[in-house]
């Protein structure tokens, strides 16, 4: 009879798991749910003009090339705005 016992203990220990691992899953919800693409307000294609019109004249005052890179920079995202 003791071994009976111990015959079913062994069996079942035997057909479960040896280590116990619990998982944990975590959902994430971003805040923006909806997303829209809008075309530039004209306040902003304006500052870009502005800013276009800084670099040249910056430019005009010394030969530095990062200055004219600048100013290319600018007048091409003005272009993309009007």
């Amino acid at each position: 009879m003791a071994e009976d016992k111990h015959a079913a203990t062994a069996s079942r220990a035997g057909s479960a798991p040896r280590m116990v691992v619990p998982t944990t899953r975590v959902n994430f919800a971003f805040p923006f749910s909806k997303i829209t693409v809008e075309e530039p307000a004209r306040d902003i294609a304006e500052l870009a003009s502005i800013v276009a019109g800084l670099a040249a004249a910056v430019e005009r005052t010394g030969s530095d090339p990062a200055v004219t890179r600048a100013r290319e920079r600018a007048e091409a995202l003005m272009d993309r705005l009007r």
